[in-house]
């Protein structure tokens, strides 16, 4: 990611945090399972209408893919909700936002979209504690008719134990709720897009200066590494 285009994206929002529409458009298919997967809710062996990407539209223009961070909270497709968009701004969200930045890109198949989506169910409820029955309120299926797909346990811990320690600010979280009334629904997460529509508030000065020198330090290792193999 450029310095420049990092930027552009800070600064779209100054302000108060934005307040603009929202439309769950349909499932991202080539990233997530529908009606496949089973886990342990709270205590409960449930089958998971979908778990893994989500499309969106933002002010009925911005297409976006999203990742839902509220696993008990439900939304629906294609309505209309106010949103309001911020970034991450708790440990578990700003762990998310870090796997958004450096997981996700590289996501190409089915089973990862939904291991993904598990982990970050995971982290969000439970701090990332495993999928060993009994950790928290989410865990595999204690089912031995619908056991958790164990190849999407392994890649969702495997995304757990790679995020470990890590955080990142920048991505932005929708705040979603109904039109009217202000009933909350589910909130999303996704990575930084450059389509020139909304996005959260632009951080604090100080807090720009210091992804813009992370950024400066990266860039200069980059350079160096290149310098030597020349």
């Amino acid at each position: 990611m450029s310095v420049a285009r990092l930027l552009t994206a800070l600064v779209v929002c100054s302000g108060s945090l934005c307040a603009d529409t929202i439309i769950v458009t349909g499932l991202d298919t080539p990233l997530g399972e529908q009606s496949t997967l089973w886990i342990n809710e709270k205590g409960t062996n449930t089958q998971l209408y979908w778990a893994g990407g989500i499309n969106a539209k933002v002010d009925n223009t911005y297409t976006r893919t999203m990742w839902c961070v509220q696993l008990f909270v439900d939304i629906s497709v294609n309505t209309t909700y106010n949103t309001t968009i911020d970034w991450a701004d708790t440990p578990q969200l700003e762990r998310v936002a870090w796997m958004i930045q450096n997981i996700a890109p590289g996501l190409t198949t089915q089973t990862q979209g939904a291991a993904f989506q598990l982990a970050i169910w995971d982290i969000i409820e439970d701090n990332g504690d495993g999928f060993a029955v009994g950790a928290g309120n989410v865990y595999k299926s204690t089912s031995s008719q619908n056991p958790t797909d164990s190849t999407v346990l392994t890649l969702a811990t495997q995304y757990e134990t790679q995020s470990v320690g890590h955080a990142y600010m920048y991505e932005p979280v929708y705040h979603n709720v109904t039109v009217g009334n202000g009933t909350a629904v589910q909130n999303l997460i996704g990575p930084v897009p450059y389509d020139g529509g909304p996005l959260g508030n632009a951080p604090e000065p100080a807090d720009v200066g210091l992804v813009l020198s992370g950024l400066g330090l990266i860039a200069i290792g980059g350079w160096r590494r290149k310098k030597r193999a020349r």
